[in-house]
């Protein structure tokens, strides 16, 4: 029998797989107890990937040993492949009863926790995106993704922009530097905190987050836009200007970049390019009051009163 079963493991070992098992099964006809004989044909099939087949025959072998640790193993072996983690769970445990200094049973259990573990997460994620799909302004679902992926870069992302548009300056921050560490370089983030910035009066932080995103996107117009307006703001003009007019050169229909350029063109006495700066920010955008106050005070500053004059009395028509 002994050598009938060595036999066995040989063709098993060389995979013969129908020889292994034909052999085994006349072993089971002589002598039906002979464990060996069944865990011979349940690796065969359990190499072939008939798992069924293969539990089948595992399953044979533990009613006739059923205190047989070994057998609970592989059973559970069986069943973490087929991700059917609470009948593996079941077993490796009755494996551990029987003999609990199989180390590797303990290894196994912990890897079915983790994954049990991370599908549940998975599972959780996938129903607060649903839900964000649905309600995409609550901040409550973002804040659960978060819980599970701190660091998301999107999540932060989408989540800061939201606390924006609802004024929550400071939890917007938090959120956009979070996003930060994963996504350094990202100018929609540099962009915004900028935009914040300005608001809160930090001036110089807000000009360094919009350089910062113009090294990323060295051709977005808004972003030379809004980094003119605070360096006006430091009166720092001549920098305003040259922002001012890459803006132009991006987006030539931008009316206030053209206005802006022309306010920070007379800050510095350039009135005759600023009228023009103020004229072609209202051929552009004719019903704007503040393009033709603007254009007034120009002009008053060149002593061409009646000109202002007409540009304040189409301002007052268009306010």
């Amino acid at each position: 029998m002994l050598e009938k079963q060595q036999k066995a493991a040989e063709y098993l070992a060389q995979g013969e797989f129908d020889l292994a098992i034909a052999l085994s099964h006349q072993i089971i006809e002589v002598k039906p107890g002979f464990i060996p004989a069944y865990q011979t044909i349940g690796n065969a099939w359990e190499i072939q990937g008939n798992l069924e087949a293969a539990l089948s025959w595992y399953t044979q072998a533990l009613k006739i040993q059923p205190n047989m640790a070994e057998l609970y193993k592989i059973i559970g072996n069986l069943y973490s492949r087929k991700k059917q983690w609470e009948e593996a769970i079941t077993c490796y445990k009755k494996a551990l009863q029987l003999e609990p200094t199989l180390t590797e049973v303990y290894e196994k259990l912990g890897y079915i926790f983790q994954q049990r573990y991370l599908e549940n997460l998975q599972a959780a994620l996938s129903n607060y995106r649903q839900a964000i799909e649905y309600s995409p302004g609550d901040e409550s679902n973002y804040h659960k993704i978060l819980e599970i992926q701190p660091y998301n870069p999107e999540i932060c992302l989408v989540l800061a922009n939201i606390l924006f548009s609802k004024n929550q300056l400071g939890s917007a921050i938090i959120f956009y530097k979070i996003a930060l560490i994963a996504e350094p370089e990202n100018p929609e983030i540099h962009f915004n905190l900028g935009k914040i910035l300005v608001q809160q009066g930090y001036i110089e932080e807000a000009i360094s987050e919009y350089k910062l995103a113009l090294e990323v996107e060295k051709n977005n117009p808004d972003i030379y836009l809004q980094l003119g307006i605070v360096l006006a703001k430091k009166e720092r003009w001549l920098e305003a200007i040259t922002s001012y007019r890459r803006t132009i050169e991006i987006n030539p229909k931008s009316d206030f970049a053209h206005n802006y350029l022309g306010e920070a063109l007379t800050k510095i006495g350039e009135l005759q390019e600023g009228i023009y700066m103020f004229q072609q920010a209202i051929n552009l955008n004719p019903t704007s009051p503040l393009f033709q106050k603007n254009l007034g005070d120009a002009l008053a500053k060149q002593g061409k009163i009646d000109q202002a004059s007409v540009a304040y009395s189409r301002a007052i028509e268009l306010g």
